[in-house]
């Protein structure tokens, strides 16, 4: 672990986990602007995908195939988008980047949660990075356990 890496700080308290492996750690954010938003941080400080070794690259395939299983039991989402985006890192001098994964779970008919509905008005198009819509810890932890019993 990295002391100067947010992701490794993260991963040392970790909130509103769906799934870990020996490689990756599965945790949904609190921003939901893209319902089931989360992201897949690999739990070693790599900086880079041609660091992984083919063990990393084995359980990354398993978690797609679980994770967009999931997704689309639990809350039918389609397509599933994944988007390796380390940009953040190179913000500093010297960066310091984690590899991670962005998923955003795409949906044509808007799923709902407790009564509230979460659409999606540019589905079939690109994602907005700058749409937000923050919810509480116990909304996250119901979509996280939704996402947990439809793990295969």
């Amino acid at each position: 672990m990295d002391s100067n890496c947010d992701a490794c700080k993260f991963l040392q308290a970790p909130k509103h986990q769906v799934l870990t492996t020996n490689s990756w750690a599965v945790g949904v954010g609190n921003n939901q602007a893209y319902f089931g938003r989360a992201y897949v941080t690999l739990r070693t400080h790599k900086g880079s995908l041609s660091e992984l070794s083919s063990e990393d690259w084995q359980e990354f395939e398993e978690v797609v195939r679980k994770l967009e299983s999931a997704y689309k039991e639990a809350f039918g989402a389609s397509p599933l988008n994944w988007g390796c985006f380390m940009n953040h890192a190179f913000r500093t001098d010297p960066p310091n980047p984690h590899v991670h994964w962005h998923i955003f779970p795409r949906y044509k008919k808007a799923p709902v949660l407790n009564g509230v509905t979460y659409d999606d008005p540019l589905y079939g198009n690109f994602y907005d990075d700058k749409a937000e819509r923050i919810v509480g810890d116990e909304v996250v932890e119901q979509i996280v356990e939704k996402l947990k019993n439809n793990l295969r």
